[in-house]
C-alpha cells in the first residue's frame, strides 16, 4: 500500500474506512489534514462564490497500527 494522496473527485475509500484528509482551505490554521472517512468528503463543504465545494480534495488510508507487544510486567514495549 503506497503513500500517495487520492483525488477524492476520482475514488473515494470504502464505507467505513478511516482514511487521512486533506484540505487546501485554511480551515484548520496551519493544518491542512484529519482523520475522517467516506461521509466527511461527501458533506463537509465550502461556499466558494455561490456554489458549495468539498473541503476535501485528497485522501490516503491511514497506516496500520503500530505493533504493541507487552513485557513481563505488562507495559508496552
Amino acid at each position: 500500500m503506497g503513500m500517495e494522496w487520492i483525488d477524492a473527485s476520482k475514488k473515494l475509500p470504502e464505507e467505513s474506512e478511516r482514511v487521512l484528509l486533506f484540505t487546501p482551505y485554511p480551515i484548520f490554521g496551519e493544518d491542512n489534514s484529519c482523520v475522517g472517512n467516506r461521509e466527511s468528503i461527501k458533506t463537509c463543504t465550502t461556499r466558494i462564490g455561490k456554489q458549495e465545494a468539498p473541503i476535501f480534495t485528497h485522501w490516503m488510508p491511514l497506516p496500520p497500527r503500530p505493533d504493541l507487544k507487552s513485557d513481563k510486567t505488562g507495559r508496552r514495549t
